[in-house]
Parts: C-alpha cells; structure tokens; sequence
C-alpha cells in the first residue's frame, strides 16, 4: 500500500483539484465530483439507448445504430 502525505495527493485530471488516495489506488483518475459528472452523462445517455425487442417484449440496450436497424427482426 502507498502511504501519501497530504503534500502528494493526487490530482483530478479533469478539473485539477486534489482528491484521495485511496480512489487513485482503485484505478480512478478524477476527483469524486467530476467521476460523478461523468457517471451521469453516461446514465442519460444509456437511458436513450433502449429498445423494445418485440411488441410487448423486455427492453433492451442498444448500443449503435446497426444493432438499431436488426432490433427485434
């Protein structure tokens, strides 16, 4: 385990503010609230990527346009 001091924080890449090390020892490379920013883009943008598969079937992800144009054949 790496000890750090309060000197040597790590620094968000996004917004340069200082976050903890313990967040930078799990693989992140953003403070808390840009990875939050960035977590939300992704679950607007998911939440319009969803098909259903048949009529009055379960939804399901879409992730391109060519997996959109063979959903539900």
């Amino acid at each position: 385990m790496i000890e750090y001091s309060e000197a040597n924080w790590p620094m968000c890449l996004e917004c340069g503010e200082e976050y903890n090390p313990k967040r930078k020892q799990l693989g992140y490379t953003t403070c808390l609230k840009c990875g939050d920013k960035e977590a939300q883009k992704s679950i607007e943008h998911k939440r319009k990527c969803s098909a259903p598969l048949y009529n009055k079937g379960a939804y399901q992800y879409v992730g391109s346009h060519n997996d959109a144009k063979w959903i539900g054949r």
